[in-house]
């Protein structure tokens, strides 16, 4: 197994337990190495193991520290450890084995790996070249741990940065889906990312019993960015009268049959719309919600993009605070990277200001436990929550 020399910033960076190196944190050139390529690199009082990509451009993450390493270990029985201390790690949680995300990267100890299970599938997902030479063998584990058969979904941009190869789109099936109790079902043409944004779970579990407390539940709520509508769902099952469901992609079938799954019928209305548009036509009805939800989509792509994200939540969130009535409860969620729990808590006191509407915020909240973060700084911490009565 090669070896590898580390250069004065890269010393600096294992020292401060950083596991992501670029080109320039090792002594010579990265180019004799092979993509995806597992080496050990040699620290003065020990050595670690981890692999290397020297396709990716510089600025960017080349190599991986994976563990320190008595000396040449097996990848691929490194890649089956870390896979079931992840599965023993979920399988301590009830219900999390019925549907979540079994393993997250970086934070499960493999960069590039993310898997989500449901009722009837595995769906995988694999963007570095370490990995996926061992895409088949990974699957094979997953199959065995589970006991149902696993799918790959790569994702065509990701891999792109890591230069690797597209394969033929696998034939998904259409999955099925249990989450705090609750049923989904998800055409495999609507499918997006690897199939569900558990990374709510928790959250939306919170929401529930919130709503189970109050003397006065609210009559009409509004699930926007609704997907297939978990969080309106969450909303129902804790006796809210009535749910819109809005989001721009083509989820009336899903809405409809999770309506029907859940002995919700009647009681959810879906709107293909663009969601700010909506929120304009009934601004300009004059219609207001007991209970907003709203989770949108990443509002940026890369750390360029960040002052168009806040500027983008600031008007969503001005919108929604139009709609929403007296003595309602708001939740405001974000899944961008690159806004931080501050700056979002900050942007959402700014839009209460200028509307002149009163806060209170009653909960705040993070990923769940499937998508586990080492502190409140890490990277991988990345989902925020954050829920209000409004006055």
């Amino acid at each position: 197994m090669r070896q590898l020399t580390l250069s004065k910033s890269g010393i600096a960076k294992v020292k401060s337990h950083m596991t992501e190196l670029k080109a320039n944190d090792f002594e010579g050139s990265i180019k004799s190495s092979h993509p995806g390529e597992w080496c050990l690199v040699k620290f003065p009082d020990a050595v670690y193991i981890g692999f290397i990509n020297p396709l990716v451009d510089d600025q960017y993450t080349c190599f991986y520290i994976l563990e320190e390493s008595q000396g040449e270990v097996n990848p691929l029985s490194l890649i089956k450890d870390k896979i079931t201390q992840a599965y023993a790690k979920r399988e301590q949680i009830k219900g999390y084995l019925d549907g979540c995300r079994l393993f997250y990267g970086a934070s499960d100890g493999i960069p590039g790996l993310i898997v989500d299970t449901f009722e009837n599938a595995n769906i995988i997902q694999i963007n570095t070249a370490g990995i996926d030479k061992y895409r088949e063998e990974i699957r094979s584990i997953f199959d065995s741990l589970t006991k149902k058969k696993s799918y790959l979904l790569d994702n065509v941009q990701y891999r792109a940065k890591e230069f690797l190869p597209t394969f033929e789109r696998e034939s998904v099936p259409d999955i099925t889906i249990c989450e705090n109790n609750l049923k989904y079902s998800l055409r495999s043409e609507v499918l997006q990312k690897v199939g569900f944004y558990y990374d709510h779970r928790e959250n939306r579990n919170q929401l529930a019993n919130l709503l189970r407390r109050l003397n006065h539940t609210p009559s009409n709520g509004v699930d926007l960015f609704s997907y297939i509508g978990a969080w309106g769902m969450s909303a129902l099952s804790s006796g809210c009268q009535k749910m819109d469901f809005v989001d721009q992609g083509d989820f009336k079938t899903e809405i409809s049959t999770n309506l029907k799954l859940n002995g919700f019928e009647g009681r959810g209305e879906f709107y293909r719309a663009d969601v700010f548009k909506f929120l304009d036509e009934r601004i300009k009805d004059n219609r207001t919600y007991d209970l907003i939800l709203s989770d949108p989509p990443a509002f940026a792509k890369s750390l360029n993009q960040k002052k168009q994200a806040l500027e983008g939540y600031s008007k969503l969130h001005r919108k929604v605070l139009k709609l929403a009535a007296k003595n309602s409860i708001c939740v405001f969620s974000s899944c961008t990277h690159y806004v931080s729990h501050e700056e979002f808590l900050k942007n959402i006191q700014e839009a209460s200001f200028k509307e002149e509407r009163k806060l209170q915020l009653v909960y705040t909240g993070m990923q769940g436990w499937d998508h586990p973060v080492s502190n409140l700084s890490d990277k991988s911490n990345y989902i925020k929550s954050y829920f209000y009565f409004v006055e």
